[in-house]
């Protein structure tokens, strides 16, 4: 997989497949899309949700530059008393030099040396075993591909999911009803799915999945994007 750094309009760097020219995050704002969807529609709307509950089990669909798991280890770090355990699935890891050029720990001026550590955690963990990033966040990555490891994490009660794969019509084979309906299952009743397409074709087979879909108000450069909620039990 031939990939190169890039600089997104809102200076935060991702990565762009060089054969498809598909990047990793929007053009318009790696950062500012990440934030958006994943941490606003996602973490912090399943946190108001969740009443005395103060923990969170997260599964993400492509760990790609590991941008969201840094966004998300930052909330943990600010938010000490919410537990959260961090799933990601990655069959083309990022390199150590990758890393390095993106830089993500300097996005956060105010937190930049925090975030170099939780940075240095996250990248730094080994592949398939849970290691502690923070005392409030540990981290389970995968190296494999999207559609064999799903029917493998069906027993673990998910309660929030990052649908960050490529978009389908690279990769449509990861959109499927199959592998929809294997997330369904494998999430807690109330549980949330954030993703940044809305097509017409992701949203009706969320829904024949099982969920309940919002279309919602995307970041800069994308009009709209999806929550879908597993329903609770009658």
């Amino acid at each position: 997989m031939k990939r190169r750094v890039v600089t997104s309009e809102d200076g935060s760097r991702t990565l762009t497949l060089t054969d498809a020219e598909e990047s990793y995050h929007s053009m318009f704002g790696a950062l500012t899309e990440s934030r958006h969807i994943y941490l606003g529609a996602g973490l912090e709307y399943l946190e108001s949700t969740l009443g005395e509950k103060k923990s969170v089990r997260i599964l993400e669909i492509g760990f790609g530059t590991g941008l969201n798991c840094l966004l998300t280890a930052l909330y943990a770090y600010e938010h000490p008393d919410f537990s959260i355990h961090y799933t990601s699935i990655e069959k083309y890891p990022v390199t150590p030099e990758e890393i390095e050029m993106l830089d993500h720990p300097s996005l956060f001026e105010k937190t930049r040396h925090k975030a170099k550590i939780l940075s240095a955690a996250i990248h730094g963990a080994a592949w398939e075993k849970e290691s502690a990033v923070l005392k409030n966040m540990t981290l389970l990555k995968i190296e494999d591909d999207i559609c064999d490891a799903l029917p493998k994490l069906v027993d673990r009660g998910f309660n929030l999911v990052y649908f960050d794969a490529f978009a389908p019509d690279l990769q449509p084979e990861l959109w499927s009803l199959q592998n929809f309906k294997t997330i369904f299952n494998s999430m807690e009743c109330g549980g949330v799915l954030v993703t940044y397409s809305s097509k017409g074709t992701v949203k009706s087979t969320l829904r024949e999945a099982g969920f309940e879909v919002s279309r919602l108000r995307g970041p800069k450069g994308k009009r709209h994007m999806v929550r879908a909620v597993k329903p609770e039990l009658l």
